[in-house]
């Protein structure tokens, strides 16, 4: 239900290069929903959030002298949108394309104002809705958006629930500068051209011809062509040149005949171009009143030369240098700069307030919005960087960026620890933000703080391209930054909301830096994030404590700044001296009761897909610190997907119901969606049929989809070449496409007895060997890389070799531990078996053991196509493991429970430490000294997280007793003297 009284307004972020503001958006917000649903679609829009487009349209017509209905009213009466109007299927999107400076978003801008009183904006009683969006080219923003689902599909989700509503009327949705959605373009395209419902579009673009192409394919779209609409332009500037001359003249007690001369003269020169009116008034309102004859007939016509005489204008001044400066960096930085950003970028001697005034004098190219300097179009950019580059990069483009680079860590000195002055390790990031200092130390280095890499990236690739290298000497600095500021710099990121741009900095920097020594720090630095980048993006302050307390002896980072440790510690626990194998995990899974589970990797061997229960996940290992959800199902939905191991589709069924009570809903449809357009390939109607299960080829163009009696094959255009009966008895439990995509092999379970199908995917002939039903239970069974033969594990604790068109069928192992699941390495040189909790690694050709490791709970395990990561599920989390480390690494020593700790009166913390067959299990409960307490992932203290602990780290071994804590294994931290009475001071003292 809506409610009717309140006015949802909100500001999305398209993922990347766009500002997108939205307004009277009132079906995103106000449906009710249950559970965890309702506080993921709050988190989300509360992410959303930040300023009232309402604002932002005034701010905008504003800069524009104002909105002139005599400018745009032309419109209501053309053709194109009378048929987007009045037709219902002819016309659901209405195109507006235009060259820079036609008025395109004050004409959108205009059409909000018309339709704004057919909805509940204008009448309360009225069903219809609108949404408006302007997107702005201002770059990458630096906030990461960690509250919500995966940007894009989420903005996508919004967008169909909205106008996938059942409750009648209209939903307009109208979307200013699509040319200025730089990174996500497609996926916006493809969301407007895909809308086959009742939401009807209004989209503004430039002639781009790749938006034309797309909307080429849409049967419902009328375009509107200003350049076609050239008389109806000019008179609507003609009216908008008479508006702004009255302006003029009124302000300036301007004569009627200089008011006629200025109408003539704009009128002459304007040719149909709002933008260049607008910044010639604007350049005459600086004029005195006696000045403006004289200075009118100096303006040139045309927008290029207009920008050309703002820049001979600069140069004559005498700040020309100051000017040129900051217009060059404004043109070169990866987001707009806020006024304390850009004083700190040009180390300027000029206080905030009067800031504004120096962007006034840069020649109207720039402009504020808030306390951020922007440009004033988009054209003004363009021109800056095409035509007057040589003016504003004197030593050269690779210079300017390396000079940027500098500066941002000149600027990134000033980091140190714990700069909110919070003390208290275990801090939320809510919390610190709420104790911000006033001013906030960040306020000015922000910027710099996200962006330093990239501005060496482009200084590097610049130098590169001017055969310039020698003057290069990025790597150094670079290094000596890290050396020195990279746990203070991970706090900064963290306490504004982007420690995602510390991986992407660092992973910059692993492929520019050659010497060995520093690519050694980087992956030092990369390996400290991975294992802790969860606690500190919501604990900041648990680098100095989590961090340092458990990251390992001979870290590099450990090393480098472990004197600054948290000073509630004294006594450090003992740790591994190298880091261990696992690089990441991930252990945010949601729906832990998932059962159905699957874990792949691309031929990429950089994209990771892992599907649950309830949701499908995809991570960029080399790119991303965590995975994104990318797909939620609701429970009791019975939907089935799977990604294409390309990760450029996806198959899934669709339910028929979406009622909440419903026990299980029928699967309505089969379909393929296209990730990358967003747009449905094709579906089938499934026929009271059920899926229950579903698996692509590795070469990512066939689908293989059984049903109860049914095996079904289809190629990624949907046409099924072949088809299989199954018993009604057989049910899959797993299966394993051939490297080349031409076998499949069915794991079948047949009440108690298992049994293999091989199926060739070109012929259809089936193959069974009567071997598979006296082995036992089989437990897995999988191709072996670039061949037709299969490796089969048991319940009986064998391994078998199946050679399917040798007909051979052999014992390749007998072992003394269970195999559930097994992977191979791609090259053939190893082979992975794995029980419940731990990972034994084969040579493949010798079959003997390389090495054991400890993986508790471990349910599914994938290989990267490049043997370099090797990933697995447990029951809550995904966890990557570096295959080069775990082959070299020591074996661990095997623990078949946990130690037993003694506690003696008096004396601290005694503990006996040794193997057990049958391990005493002993709960221990906790010293009530200075309110420290043990709560699974965290020591806590007066009930608030004070030290995480890595999951290597937990148990049900750990006491507390007077000031020390003894974790399993012997691992004891000891308090500070006064540790406790410091804490609560530190926690007192937070708001």
């Amino acid at each position: 239900m809506e409610n009717p009284s309140s006015s949802s307004v909100q500001s999305l972020n398209a993922s990347g290069s766009s500002r997108v503001h939205v307004g009277n958006s009132y079906n995103i917000t106000h449906h009710h929903r249950k559970g965890s649903e309702q506080d993921s679609v709050k988190k989300y829009l509360d992410a959303l959030r930040s300023t009232d487009p309402r604002d932002d349209k005034a701010r905008i017509e504003q800069t524009n002298g104002g909105l002139l209905k005599d400018s745009y009213v032309w419109i209501l009466e053309s053709p194109e949108f009378i048929t987007w109007r009045d037709e219902s299927e002819a016309g659901r999107l209405l195109w507006i394309r235009g060259d820079p400076g036609k008025g395109k978003t004050m004409l959108l801008s205009g059409l909000i104002n018309e339709l704004q009183p057919l909805t509940k904006l204008g009448d309360a009683q009225s069903s219809n809705t609108i949404s408006y969006f302007f997107c702005q080219a201002t770059n990458s923003d630096d906030k990461h958006d960690k509250d919500h689902w995966n940007s894009k599909v989420s903005l996508e989700r919004t967008f169909r629930k909205m106008v996938d509503d059942t409750t009648p009327g209209e939903i307009y949705l109208l979307i200013d500068a699509l040319d200025e959605c730089f990174e996500d373009l497609p996926l916006l395209l493809a969301l407007i051209s895909s809308m086959s419902s009742r939401a009807k579009w209004i989209v503004t673009s430039r002639n781009r011809c790749e938006i034309e192409e797309l909307f080429g394919q849409t049967s419902s779209k009328v375009a509107l062509s200003l350049e076609l609409h050239e008389d109806s332009v000019s008179e609507a500037v003609n009216s908008y040149i008479s508006y702004r001359t009255r302006q003029l003249a009124d302000r300036k007690k301007l004569k009627k005949s200089t008011a006629e001369k200025i109408h003539d003269h704009l009128s002459q020169n304007a040719h149909g171009t709002f933008l260049w009116v607008a910044l010639v008034c604007q350049r005459l309102e600086r004029c005195r009143a006696w000045e403006i004859p004289s200075q009118l007939v100096q303006f040139p016509q045309g927008l290029n030369q207009l920008y050309a005489q703002m820049m001979d204008r600069i140069r004559e001044s005498d700040s020309c240098d100051l000017y040129m400066s900051v217009l060059a960096v404004a043109t070169t930085v990866f987001r707009p700069l806020t006024f304390a950003e850009l004083i700190a970028m040009e180390s300027l001697n000029i206080d905030e307030e009067t800031f504004p005034d120096l962007i006034v004098e840069c020649g109207s190219f720039l402009t504020t919005k808030g306390n951020t300097v922007v440009f004033v179009h988009k054209s003004a950019k363009d021109f800056l960087l095409k035509e007057s580059s040589h003016l504003l990069f004197r030593s050269g483009l690779a210079q300017h960026q390396y000079n940027l680079f500098q500066r941002c860590i000149a600027i990134l000195q000033s980091l140190h620890k714990d700069i909110y002055g919070l003390f208290y390790p275990g801090v939320l990031l809510a919390e610190a933000l709420r104790n911000c200092p006033n001013p906030d130390p960040l306020d000015n280095i922000k910027y710099a703080c996200v962006f330093w890499a990239d501005h060496m990236r482009e200084a590097y690739k610049l130098f590169i391209q001017d055969e310039i290298m020698e003057d290069f000497h990025g790597a150094d600095t670079a290094h000596d930054f890290i050396v020195e500021k990279f746990l203070f710099w991970l706090e900064a990121l963290a306490l504004c909301q982007n420690l995602s741009a510390a991986m992407k900095a660092l992973i910059i920097l692993r492929d520019l830096l050659e010497q060995a020594s520093y690519k050694e720090l980087i992956e030092d630095a990369l390996r400290f994030l991975y294992l802790f980048f969860s606690v500190i993006e919501d604990y900041p302050l648990q680098i100095y404590a989590s961090g340092l307390l458990f990251s390992p002896h001979n870290s590099l980072i450990r090393q480098r700044f472990q004197q600054h440790t948290s000073g509630v510690f004294s006594k450090l626990p003992k740790v591994d001296d190298d880091w261990t194998p696992i690089r990441s995990i991930y252990e945010r899974l949601p729906d832990i009761d998932s059962r159905a589970r699957t874990i792949s990797f691309a031929p990429s061997s950089d994209l990771l897909f892992v599907t649950t229960s309830f949701a499908l996940f995809r991570w960029h290992i080399n790119q991303e610190p965590m995975p994104k959800l990318i797909e939620r199902i609701k429970r009791n939905s019975n939907q089935k997907m799977a990604p294409s191991p390309d990760g450029k589709w996806l198959a899934f069924t669709s339910s028929g119901s979406n009622s909440e009570s419903a026990q299980i809903s029928a699967q309505r449809a089969l379909h393929v969606r296209d990730w990358n357009l967003n747009r449905i390939i094709w579906s089938k109607d499934l026929q009271d049929r059920q899926v229950l299960g579903m698996g692509i080829s590795p070469d990512s163009q066939c689908l293989l989809v059984w049903y109860d009696e049914e095996l079904e094959l289809y190629d990624i255009k949907g046409a099924m070449p072949q088809r299989w009966p199954l018993e009604s008895k057989d049910r899959v439990i797993r299966f394993s496409f051939s490297s080349d995509s031409t076998w499949v092999a069915l794991n079948i379970q047949r009440i108690t007895v298992s049994t293999i199908y091989v199926f060739n995917l070109r012929t259809g002939k089936r193959y069974w060997s009567a071997k598979n039903e006296h082995i036992g239970k089989i437990n897995d069974a999988r191709f072996i890389p670039n061949t037709h033969s299969l490796m089969i594990c048991t319940v009986k604790k064998t391994v078998y070799l199946w050679s399917v068109l040798g007909e051979k069928f052999e014992t390749w192992g007998h072992f003394d531990h269970r195999v559930v699941r097994l992977a191979f390495s791609h090259s053939d040189s190893w082979l992975a078996l794995m029980d419940h909790s731990r990972l034994y690694m084969y040579d493949r050709s010798h079959r003997t053991l390389l090495q054991v490791n400890e993986v508790p709970f471990m349910k599914e395990i994938g290989v990267s196509f490049d043997d370099q990561t090797i990933a697995y599920l447990t029951h809550d989390s995904i966890c990557l493991l570096d295959v080069q480390a775990l082959l070299v690494g020591k074996q661990p020593k095997r623990r078949d429970g946990f130690m037993k700790l003694q506690t003696k009166d008096g004396d601290g913390m005694k503990s006996d430490s040794q193997e057990y067959a049958n391990p005493p299990f002993i709960h221990l409960t906790c010293s009530p000294y200075s309110g420290v307490e043990y709560d699974v992932e965290w020591i806590k203290f007066d009930d608030k997280p004070l030290l995480w602990l890595p999951r290597q780290y937990r148990g049900n071994t750990l006491a507390i007793e007077y000031d020390l804590i003894v974790i399993r294994d012997l691992y004891s931290i000891q308090f500070a003297q006064g540790a406790d009475k410091l804490m609560r001071q530190a926690l007192q003292n937070l708001t």
